[in-house]
């Protein structure tokens, strides 16, 4: 198990980096776009660490965040 802080500085670059990549990449962005997806069938770490970075990042309400999948918001 790596530690909370090695697993905030991984997400964080690799949400920084497909942001940057949806933004000025040519290229196809598939996996880019449903990064936030796929970091959250890795573990429940990841999914609730890349929540609370894109949340912050985004600036996205914790109520919004927090909102259950069949909600439509």
């Amino acid at each position: 198990m790596l530690p909370n802080e090695l697993l905030h500085k991984v997400i964080l670059w690799v949400l920084c980096d497909s942001v940057h990549s949806i933004c000025v990449s040519t290229e196809e962005t598939t996996w880019e776009l449903s990064v936030i997806d796929t970091l959250s069938q890795v573990s429940p770490n990841f999914k609730a660490i890349a929540e609370e970075i894109a949340g912050k990042a985004f600036d996205i309400p914790r109520m919004t965040r927090e909102c259950p999948d069949e909600c439509v918001c």
